[in-house]
């Protein structure tokens, strides 16, 4: 059955014009391993810094995401939108994580156009294969990835390994979607209609792995989940591909992520909206604003 997944501010305006040059981005993202690093996507207005595969590619076209369901959305993150489908987004270059392997991540997300039932979910995934997509359907674009850590949220009940609830938020690792820890309680249906916001952070120090999810960007203060693993022995290294899998089956709906922070070091996100505080940057950050259309921030923080 399916499981239908600038120097004050920005060495002022030259630096500006220069953020046009899209490739500018990326190349930012191996540099200086020694320092964290911070993705600010509050749209997806560009995907110049990324790699889509599977269907993903085909959904997104142009180097833009798709404007979102909502009035008044701006382009959002579409993974899949039909039945019988695989797809994925990662950042094209790999990330240099802690040395510990630690990480903190916030996303908000939202499922909607349901089919056959609304499946089967996506996929926050770090991992350290290459930019591809795993399995559909019940796989949910991560079913395969080894050396990976995923958290699912998957709204398609395909028996045990789900725990018999086609509404539930799981801790998967090493590409296998029976999740080595789960919720069976959400704040709402996956297949509401409602925009969920994600937290996940994970402490190498403690080797604790924690999971939070909301109905809004106010950051739980309990965790939904916690899972202790030693993420540097799971990846095998701590340089990693960071982003996002879906897969359908014989059930579908449009999985979109609608914004995304994501820090290389552990730093959980209280703000969403301004990640990086507001400060005036130290020497050596970057942030990028994409001809107008969006903030892509890839800032290096003090290591």
């Amino acid at each position: 059955m399916s499981k239908s997944t600038e120097s004050p501010t920005f060495a002022g305006a030259r630096l500006r014009q220069l953020a046009g040059a899209l490739g500018v981005a990326g190349a930012m993202f191996a540099a200086a391993p020694a320092h964290a690093l911070l993705v600010n996507m509050q749209n997806f207005n560009s995907l110049a810094d990324f790699t889509l595969n599977g269907v993903t590619a085909t959904i997104d076209t142009g180097g833009v995401g798709v404007v979102g369901p909502n009035v008044g959305d701006e382009r959002v993150l579409r993974l899949t939108n039909n039945y019988a489908q695989s797809g994925s987004a990662f950042l094209t270059n790999a990330i240099s994580l802690a040395s510990d392997a630690s990480f903190s991540s916030y996303f908000e997300f939202q499922f909607t156009n349901q089919g056959g039932g609304g499946a089967d979910g996506i996929v926050f995934t770090v991992q350290t294969v290459a930019n591809t997509a795993g399995g559909g359907g019940g796989g949910i674009g991560y079913d395969g990835l080894a050396n990976s850590v995923g958290v699912e949220f998957d709204n398609w009940d395909n028996g045990p390994c789900d725990g018999n609830n086609g509404n539930h938020a799981g801790i998967n690792l090493a590409g296998s979607v029976c999740s080595v820890a789960r919720a069976d309680t959400l704040p709402a249906q996956l297949d509401s209609g409602s925009i969920f916001h994600a937290w996940v952070d994970y402490n190498g120090v403690t080797d604790s792995l924690e999971v939070r999810l909301a109905l809004n960007d106010t950051r739980p203060a309990a965790a939904l989940m916690s899972y202790t693993v030693d993420l540097v022995s799971v990846l095998g290294t701590t340089n990693a591909f960071v982003g996002f899998t879906s897969g359908t089956g014989a059930a579908t709906a449009d999985h979109d992520i609608r914004r995304w922070v994501f820090n290389s070091e552990f730093a959980p996100v209280v703000d969403p909206t301004n990640p990086g505080g507001g400060s005036v940057p130290e020497p050596g950050t970057l942030a990028l604003m994409l001809s107008g259309l969006g903030w892509l921030g890839v800032r290096r923080l003090r290591g």
